[in-house]
């Protein structure tokens, strides 16, 4: 069931590798120019998490299991990187619970670690939430806590310091912050942007923060040029959740997820692009084929790409994409009487 990449949007996805893990509400990341997938679930409505790990390497596109004893089975969770070496995973749905364990992989080592870890509420887990590195050094750490099984959420954030050697302490961050899960946290400037994770108040700007700049996607400043061809939305887009959204110098680039519109809740192929200076302005790019949920995203700097999630009602898939942005977009501007949005009209 996987899309065609064919498409005659400026901005889609093509097809990188079609066979490999079929997982949803996994994590990811890029370490050494490897791809690195953890976890997740293989069918829809499982509450069995998935205990493996994989890389892929993009000078050799083929995903393989990596085996190492003591791999967690955890979905829902989120992961950071540390020292270009240690893939670290925070949080999630371990089959019976909601925690707030972390687990590290050593990829130098190919070995797991499981570091002392303090500070974090001993009836309360995490999952559906976001990790964010911040410039110095702290990770920023936001979404779903609540009781371990009871299903709410709760506006509760969280300040993660330390490192694998010395160990990790988790500490209540000061500022309110809205209630969500399945949602995406990127830091531009001294701008935090999360978006979505509930079915109103889809986007959230806070101020005062700044990047570690470890994941900004240089690649998406190609997308400005074919914001200029466009009008921007006059007004924002419905409410999502478990959607990707990746950073760069210039803004967010939105995809997919489960959006509260219409009868059904199935994955859309909805693609935004959202900019924050002067003033906060919505993109509406163009629907891809390629309708995803619970799908991971990742970026060494210069290419951005998707792995697995939900399509259709209830198809897990396997598959790895890469964003293609055309260097010389032919797109049609939209309606003229759409105005301008300011910051304050949108927020």
């Amino acid at each position: 069931m996987a899309a065609s990449s064919s498409s005659s949007n400026p901005v889609d996805w093509e097809i990188l590798v079609p066979a490999g893990p079929a997982l949803a509400f996994h994590t990811g990341c890029v370490i050494n120019n490897c791809l690195y997938i953890h976890g997740g679930v293989s069918r829809c409505g499982s509450t069995t998490p998935a205990d493996k790990l994989y890389r892929l390497s993009l000078e050799e596109p083929l995903w393989n299991e990596v085996r190492a004893p003591g791999c967690p089975a955890i979905s829902h969770h989120t992961c950071i990187v540390q020292e270009n070496r240690y893939m670290v995973l925070i949080g999630g749905w371990n089959g019976k619970k909601r925690t707030g364990d972390i687990f590290v992989f050593d990829t130098v080592e190919e070995k797991w670690i499981t570091p002392h870890c303090e500070g974090f509420p001993h009836d309360a887990g995490l999952s559906s939430h976001t990790a964010t590195p911040l410039a110095n050094g702290e990770i920023l750490i936001l979404g779903r806590e609540g009781s371990l099984r009871i299903q709410r959420r709760t506006g509760n954030a969280f300040l993660l310091t330390g490192n694998v050697k010395k160990g990790f302490t988790f500490a209540e961050f000061s500022r309110g912050v809205t209630s969500r899960s399945g949602h995406t946290t990127n830091i531009i400037g001294s701008n935090m942007i999360v978006i979505g994770g509930r079915q109103d108040n889809l986007l959230e700007l806070q101020n005062g923060f700044s990047s570690s700049h470890l994941t900004s996607a240089v690649c998406l400043e190609k997308i400005v040029p074919i914001c200029a061809t466009l009008q921007p939305m006059s007004k924002l887009p419905s409410g999502r959740k478990h959607h990707i959204a990746m950073s760069g110098p210039c803004g967010v680039f939105i995809h997919g997820g489960e959006a509260f519109y219409g009868l059904t809740r199935e994955p859309v192929g909805d693609m935004y692009f959202i900019k924050i200076k002067p003033s906060v302005q919505f993109f509406n790019l163009s629907t891809s084929k390629v309708c995803r949920s619970g799908h991971i995203c990742f970026t060494n700097g210069s290419k951005i790409f998707i792995h697995g999630g939900f399509t259709g009602k209830s198809f897990v898939c396997c598959d790895l994409y890469e964003l293609k942005i055309a260097e010389s977009p032919s797109v049609n501007k939209g309606p003229s009487s759409a105005s301008k949005r300011t910051r304050s009209s949108l927020t």
